[in-house]
């Protein structure tokens, strides 16, 4: 009588959990990273960028990251060029560069809502993800939808898938020649695969002979 009854319970326990599965346990989904607002303290002048980013590029002597000082909080960062004059420039660019492992197989975003001023050749946001001995595996740098000019504030966006040979992503604001960039917000993260991606490298390997590494 005993084990009838054990038995019993068992499987009333067992009708139960079928109508009412747990829960699917997905994936832990990686944190996205956000700035903005008084994320950069409340220094007028920033002579070092938060822990993660740094001013890189091919000329990272000619250019600067500082807020004005009408913005005392810092909330609006500005990567701009030491001196504005048509004089080449090179690139400067706010950077931000970690491990892949974390993103792997998925679809990631930045996003930014940025303004430009005076911009003389042009700016954009930009991502690469790199795989193994640093080749390029995807790659967008907005050259072909740029900031030009003295823009107002409005949202930009680029998409990348991180295949599963990734091994870094890296991404940013960049400015290539005299002016400034306004950085209101800047958000990084996971995208559904709807999303379109906006990778400037893959058509390009597409048409290559080879077909390979760029």
């Amino acid at each position: 009588m005993k084990h009838l009854i054990t038995l019993l319970l068992c499987c009333s326990s067992l009708a139960l959990a079928q109508r009412h599965p747990p829960p699917l346990v997905e994936r832990a989904q990686p944190m996205p990273l956000a700035i903005g607002g008084s994320f950069f303290g409340k220094q007028p002048r920033l002579r070092s960028w938060v822990q993660g980013w740094g001013l890189t590029g091919t000329r990272p002597d000619a250019y600067e990251i500082r807020c004005e000082e009408v913005f005392s909080d810092c909330a609006v960062p500005i990567l701009r060029t030491r001196a504005f004059k048509s004089e080449p420039f090179g690139m400067g660019s706010l950077t931000h560069s970690e491990s892949a492992e974390t993103w792997r197989g998925r679809r990631v975003e930045l996003k930014a809502e940025l303004r430009s001023g005076a911009v003389d050749g042009w700016a954009g946001l930009w991502m690469r993800v790199d795989g193994k001995d640093g080749n390029v595996l995807t790659f967008d740098n907005m050259q072909n939808r740029p900031l030009r000019g003295t823009t107002s504030f409005e949202w930009y966006s680029v998409v990348l898938d991180v295949p599963a040979d990734a091994e870094r992503v890296s991404f940013g604001v960049l400015l290539h020649g005299p002016g400034a960039v306004f950085i209101r917000e800047l958000v990084f993260q996971e995208v559904d695969v709807d999303m379109s991606v906006t990778d400037l490298v893959g058509p390009l390997r597409a048409q290559s002979p080879a077909g390979g590494r760029l």
